[in-house]
């Protein structure tokens, strides 16, 4: 029994990694990001507080709302679309307008 609730324990994480790549390769697409500029290294901290996903940022909390609102799980450049002209961190610039400057949409920079 307990290889059996570890496997649905693994299959679980597994299915989380693999929508969160698949959720960046969506967003690395649609911008044009490159490997080596900041949005490229920040990749999952893009929508996640850590570098390995888990708890949303407040850009990836705005992402989610608009997937919840159309009743998918996938990132599509369309619901990505949809979040541009929010300005999730409150700070006074559009998510795209940092997306633009290569800056996390996500993330507070320090000054």
């Amino acid at each position: 029994m307990k290889r059996v609730i570890s496997l649905i324990g693994m299959i679980g994480l597994g299915a989380i990694a693999l929508s969160t790549t698949a959720s960046w390769k969506a967003f690395e697409a649609k911008y044009h990001i490159a490997k080596d500029s900041k949005l490229g290294t920040a990749a999952c901290t893009v929508c996640h507080l850590g570098k390995k996903g888990g708890r949303l940022n407040a850009y990836g909390k705005d992402v989610q709302v608009v997937m919840k609102a159309e009743s998918t799980k996938k990132l599509t450049p369309e619901l990505l679309a949809k979040v541009e002209n929010l300005d999730s961190l409150k700070d006074g610039q559009t998510n795209i307008a940092k997306i633009k400057a290569d800056k996390n949409p996500g993330l507070v920079e320090a000054k």
